[in-house]
């Protein structure tokens, strides 16, 4: 196994190969967005960086894994992510990973998406438990109308984003929004910049919602690439002066009438799956589960 803070260009091609061939054969991807990031930064310190744990095929070398079978990725807090080669699996790799993981961080956060079982069956043996459900929704476009949507909060003004302009502020109310959220909330004007750089990035669906000046609400979508047939509804927050007054059901209206104009066939978002406020406005907007991630922990770390 090698453990390592820096990934060579063949140990990356290697990870990369590895992550299609477990998305295409599981139908969802083993890695989020945080770890695909993970996978192509160079940490200016290595030390509080992401470690990457590679399983190679035999007789491979560190600087050139080729084959990787197994792959973990674990984040600086904590966040753990991994896969097995699909004709590889229940040999031991995956075994071997999660005990290398455990003992590197034992407040490991480990997460199951799709919570495939075969994955929570190997979690739950190794003493992990369920802590957090992350449900994936999703509705087609355009679908049915939706109805005029209005806040009771006056006067609002919708916006389109400008980063130099508005990413302060913007973290600002991001931290706010999602103060109880284990990842968003710490998102800093440097997170921001890393994802507007991404080919994905797109100002034009990114809506702010302004009250007399200030912001008060945003919704951020994300398609990959125009030929998608998904689009995402990245983000979306509130400020608690516009909480429960329709300013989140305004911005998802104007993000899905967005998502539907840019050719979108389907939209799709992720909520928490104890979130019942949000999951209530998503219901009434017609997304149904489509998907659910499982995050475990070992139960004397819960």
């Amino acid at each position: 196994m090698i453990t390592t803070d820096r990934l060579t260009p063949a140990a990356r091609r290697g990870i990369g190969r590895l992550l299609d061939a477990c998305a295409q054969a599981d139908g969802v991807s083993p890695l989020d967005e945080a770890a695909r990031l993970a996978l192509a930064a160079a940490p200016a310190d290595p030390s509080a960086g992401p470690r990457h744990l590679l399983v190679p095929a035999e007789g491979a070398e560190a600087e050139d894994p080729g084959a990787v079978l197994g792959y973990a990725s674990v984040l600086a807090d904590g966040t753990v992510q991994g896969m097995v080669d699909p004709p590889h699996r229940r040999r031991g790799i995956g075994r071997r990973l999660l005990a290398e993981v455990t003992a590197l961080r034992p407040d490991a956060a480990v997460w199951a998406h799709g919570a495939l079982a075969g994955a929570l069956a190997l979690l739950e043996g190794a003493g992990y438990t369920p802590r957090r459900t992350l449900l994936t929704l999703g509705r087609p476009l355009p679908g049915a109308a939706l109805p005029a949507a209005e806040s009771s909060l006056q006067p609002l003004e919708i916006t389109g984003f400008d980063l130099d302009r508005d990413g302060e502020e913007w973290v600002a109310l991001n931290a706010v929004a999602f103060a109880s959220h284990p990842e968003q909330g710490r998102m800093t004007l440097a997170d921001l910049r890393e994802r507007a750089a991404q080919p994905w990035f797109d100002p034009e669906g990114f809506f702010l919602a302004r009250h007399r000046g200030e912001l008060v609400g945003f919704v951020w979508t994300k398609r990959e690439g125009e030929a998608a047939e998904d689009g995402e509804i990245y983000v979306v927050g509130t400020a608690p002066v516009a909480q429960g007054r329709g300013v989140a059901r305004l911005l998802m209206v104007r993000a899905l009438d967005h998502l539907a104009r840019a050719g979108c066939r389907r939209a799709v978002l992720y909520v928490e799956g104890d979130n019942a406020p949000a999951l209530s406005v998503y219901r009434r907007l017609g997304f149904s589960t489509i998907g659910r991630d499982v995050q475990l922990r070992r139960a004397q770390e819960a």
